[in-house]
């Protein structure tokens, strides 16, 4: 097995072909997902239910969960009901890789939901196209992933996302750094988790501010000291810090900030962008800036919600838009296959008659009937480009007091016009 962990029994399938591979041992109860036979199809997520992201894990699941109860409500897509395999990525890219694989080689899965992080997604999509496993993360954001996941010649692509590229926020951030009417600062600084997400988002945050930049620090997850980092982060005294990261590592990084004195006034990016961690924090977090989508509302954000409930986090609605969509572009194709859902997801999500959260028995009634689709879904009107992933408005948001507790409270929208 490659380092990749490539060589899946799909692609072993592939080698020997369908028929031989009938007879082997331990393989046969797997022909059915590759043939399009009338048992369950295998999907399944890669979430990040504990580590530095956990703060967002369990209602991306739930909301997995929730996609999956509606579409099997409907009776499924190919009058099949989808079963989801539902594992934990420990927000870290071995843990995730590995779990990708057993999803690939012991569960046969066509799709997937996730992973959450640009860190752990990136290494999983450098192989899926081998696989012809369709990924749709909800959660990763890094510009690099508009160009991964395609097969050999550049036909298809196995890997799309619900959540916006990066270059969007970089572009919110910086403006945040540099306007007047937000910091005005001439003098910046960006702290990053070290990894895909966290450099891609710095990079593009840095081209946006229109000011000097003294410096990019990256910074290790496997660490309980940043003194070091923040006395690197502060030379030359920025007047404004943009931090990419996570709550996990970020509750002790502002907190070193603070009780360093360094000074200077703070953007965050969406991935610290948890009611839970600015209350946590709410004696260092007032007041802070924060960059975040904030795409436009369809009607099936209010059904969405209201079943949702409490469990709804930072990106659970993109998670329940990507398995939605997935199923959508199975139902479409009249297969159920990796390949067909690749090649047939933007076309759900785009142009023809709109159906939103828990109108499945629609879409398929309308596709059924040979009518186009337009997906609108739960976090965004989606609308896929040719990379499968969607522009979305941002927001400029602001910590601040609510009632007893605290929240982030809208002072600009930055429309999907401005990025085009």
């Amino acid at each position: 097995m490659s380092d990749r962990l490539r060589t899946s029994r799909r692609a072993y399938l592939k080698t020997i072909g369908v028929a031989g591979a009938a007879g082997i041992t331990g393989l046969s109860g797997c022909i059915g997902g590759l043939t399009g036979g009338g048992g369950p199809i295998p999907m399944g997520s890669i979430l990040p239910i504990t580590g530095a992201l956990s703060d967002y894990g369990s209602g991306m699941q739930a909301a997995v969960q929730l996609a999956e109860k509606h579409i099997n409500d409907a009776g499924g897509p190919l009058g099949r009901e989808i079963k989801v395999s539902y594992k934990d990525s420990e927000t870290k890219a071995d843990v995730g890789q590995q779990k990708y694989s057993s999803l690939v080689n012991e569960d046969n899965i066509l799709g997937f939901v996730g992973a959450a992080s640009s860190g752990v997604s990136t290494p999983i999509a450098e192989g899926v196209a081998d696989d012809e496993v369709m990924q749709m993360s909800n959660a990763s954001t890094s510009p690099a992933l508009a160009n991964i996941g395609y097969n050999s010649d550049k036909s298809v692509k196995y890997f799309g996302r619900t959540a916006p590229n990066d270059a969007q926020q970089g572009t919110v951030m910086g403006m945040i750094m540099g306007d007047g009417k937000y910091i005005g600062a001439d003098k910046a600084a960006f702290l990053y988790v070290d990894n895909p997400y966290g450099e891609g988002l710095a990079n593009k945050a840095e081209a946006a501010f229109q000011g000097e930049t003294l410096q990019k620090v990256g910074y290790a997850q496997q660490t309980n000291d940043y003194t070091s980092t923040l006395d690197k982060l502060f030379q030359g005294d920025p007047q404004a810090i943009g931090f990419i990261g996570y709550p996990g590592n970020g509750k002790t990084i502002l907190k070193q900030w603070n009780d360093g004195g360094y000074g200077g006034e703070w953007v965050l990016s969406e991935g610290l962008n948890s009611a839970k961690f600015f209350n946590e924090m709410k004696d260092v977090t007032n007041g802070m800036y924060v960059s975040s989508p904030d795409p436009e509302q369809t009607t099936g954000a209010s059904i969405y919600q209201q079943d949702i409930g409490s469990k709804d986090t930072l990106f659970a609605p993109h998670a329940y838009d990507g398995m939605f969509l997935m199923a959508l572009a199975m139902h479409k194709a009249g297969e159920a296959s990796g390949t067909a859902i690749a090649k047939n997801i933007q076309s759900v999500s785009r142009e023809g008659e709109v159906v939103t959260v828990g109108e499945f028995e629609k879409a398929k009634n309308l596709l059924d009937d040979g009518t186009d689709i337009n997906y609108q879904g739960a976090s965004s009107p989606v609308d896929l480009n040719d990379a499968l992933e969607p522009l979305n408005q941002f927001a400029v948001l602001q910590v601040a007091k609510d009632g007893d507790k605290y929240a982030t409270k809208k002072l600009e929208t930055i429309p999907r016009s401005a990025f085009q």
